[in-house]
């Protein structure tokens, strides 16, 4: 099973059918850029405490750009992170964070995978 939805890349791909103006390139390398910042900050707010809240917030980051970019699977997970942070509920939430960072990773390899992925264009 992919882990992105075909209907949400659909849309995507209707927005800029052709890929002349780079419209997924520039997506994807601002899910890539706001990935790395938000595990590094999972990490952060894991290894303090955790700090739910700061979890929360991050989880809840990554639950966007995901359904942005037709991860919707890995939205799913991340949604279910920034509950249990808000409920308090930390028994289970080192394995949760543990399948939600694969998901995402797998989410970012098939974005990269997409045929006709270009770089964006500068203008």
């Amino acid at each position: 099973m992919s882990p992105l939805d075909p209907a949400t890349l659909s849309t995507l791909h209707a927005l800029d059918p052709d890929g002349s103006r780079g419209l997924l390139g520039r997506l994807v390398d601002a899910f890539d850029r706001t990935l790395a910042r938000q595990l590094a900050e999972l990490d952060a707010a894991w290894d303090i405490g955790p700090d739910l809240p700061r979890l929360g917030r991050a989880a809840h980051t990554l639950k966007s750009a995901c359904a942005h970019l037709a991860a919707l699977d890995a939205a799913a997970q991340c949604q279910a992170v920034e509950r249990m942070c808000r409920d308090a509920h930390a028994a289970d939430l080192s394995e949760a964070l543990t399948q939600v960072r694969q998901r995402l990773l797998d989410a970012q390899a098939a974005l990269h995978a997409l045929p006709g992925l270009r770089a964006p264009v500068s203008s």
